[in-house]
């Protein structure tokens, strides 16, 4: 989770020699925490795990992804539409930090990227989207300290959130079911549905910024 460099190397690897093609990337990362704390890159902790380490393993494995034709799916969440506040100026939370907030910025960060990949790489094959896995009863939160972790803590998912089986079962849909067919490309689904959220118009932009902060290249500009 702190680790940029260390974390990466699985995905080198595996782009260069491991797998020369890949069909199916599901990045499922997602931690909401507590204070504010940055990593030994230089990153808000929060940022980095939902947002920035999914979107450097995708660009690692682009050669690998593009071979395979692959599906590339982000688990983001509702909170990208109910706790989201995306300031480009402001990706690392350094103001008017909550970690609630840092969340839901990472996840809509997630759905701009899930758009800008389908954007410039769906002429070489490769089909994103992301998608809400709904209230799971699981270890996810549990310890933060903010007040989702409370909740998370306490008896109450365990009662009224789904198990991690039924949780699993959109993504499943997503990774073995037809792209354009079954499901729209670039698009963000809840319980299986298409749902739209408003976005800021900055996809390309935080795609851009993303890469110069990690300092890797940006790719194709792609096709509207």
């Amino acid at each position: 989770m702190r680790g940029l460099r260390t974390g990466s190397e699985p995905g080198k690897r595996t782009g260069q020699d491991g797998c020369p093609r890949i069909s199916v990337l599901a990045n499922n990362a997602g931690a909401i925490l507590g204070r504010r704390t940055e990593t030994e890159d230089g990153f808000e902790l929060t940022f980095q795990v939902n947002f920035l380490a999914p979107f450097l393993l995708t660009n690692l494995l682009l050669e690998a992804l593009t071979a395979g034709q692959a599906t590339v799916i982000q688990t983001s969440s509702n909170a990208a539409r109910l706790s989201a506040r995306l300031d480009l100026d402001d990706l690392n939370n350094e103001h008017r930090y909550s970690p609630v907030r840092a969340y839901g910025n990472a996840k809509l960060a997630l759905l701009l990227f899930t758009a800008e990949l389908d954007r410039r790489y769906r002429a070489q094959g490769i089909s994103a989207v992301a998608f809400h896995p709904g209230g799971v009863a699981s270890n996810f939160a549990r310890s933060s300290r903010s007040p989702v972790g409370t909740l998370f803590r306490s008896p109450l998912p365990r009662l009224v959130f789904q198990p991690p089986e039924k949780a699993a079962r959109q993504l499943v849909w997503l990774a073995t079911s037809e792209p354009g067919q079954s499901w729209q490309r670039g698009g963000y689904y809840e319980n299986g549905k298409l749902r739209t959220v408003k976005v800021p118009p900055v996809a390309h932009d935080l795609w851009e910024r993303s890469t110069g902060l990690l300092n890797i290249g940006s790719g194709p500009v792609g096709s509207d």
